[in-house]
């Protein structure tokens, strides 16, 4: 009887650390891109992917935690291209929470021929 009861309490804690770690094991950061004039495409220069055009809200997840520096470009007809990076907190640990609680990235563009 002894035995089994060790034995599930062994169980217990083996599954209440892989809970625990899972739930470590993700975190997530969000921006909110806003740019002057709103409509430009916006685009993550560290893999050439299209975020979206602006007013836009992406989010990014990590397994660190750690802040990450995120390059972009915004490009609209009409403006000079703009290029800008940010520091993006992955502080949160949930997608719906990171998206909630996003970082404003606000970018003003030059329109061409002034």
């Amino acid at each position: 009887m002894l035995n089994r009861l060790l034995t599930n309490l062994r169980v217990i804690a083996l599954i209440s650390t892989c809970l625990t770690l899972t739930a470590c094991g993700a975190h997530y950061g969000a921006a909110r891109f806003v740019s002057d004039p709103p409509g430009a495409e916006v685009i993550n220069l560290d893999d050439g992917t299209v975020i979206g055009t602006t007013p836009v809200t992406m989010f990014w997840k990590d397994s660190t935690g750690t802040r990450q520096m995120v390059p972009i470009r915004l490009k609209k007809a009409g403006y000079y291209e703009k290029v800008s990076s940010f520091w993006l907190s992955m502080r949160h640990t949930s997608e719906k929470q990171a998206l909630e609680n996003a970082q404003v990235v606000e970018v003003s563009m030059q329109k061409k021929g002034e």
